[in-house]
């Protein structure tokens, strides 16, 4: 079913709103470790980096 130019301006209004977006470089094989545990465990990408800096905060892990 095609998506409505009306639906993609509504949701990217909409995201606009209710996100903001963090960027990172990684290498390669970084990536594919990361990729494969979100495949595995049935997390998305977004949900683990923010459950694991909250997690570093909250335990105050210094990461030097």
């Amino acid at each position: 079913m095609a998506v409505s130019k009306a639906h993609i301006k509504a949701s990217n209004k909409y995201n606009a709103q209710n996100y903001k977006k963090i960027q990172a470089n990684i290498k390669p094989e970084d990536y594919d470790f990361i990729d494969n545990f979100c495949k595995s465990t049935g997390i998305n990408k977004a949900q683990l980096i923010v459950k694991a800096i909250r997690y570093c905060i909250e335990h105050d892990i210094q990461l030097q």
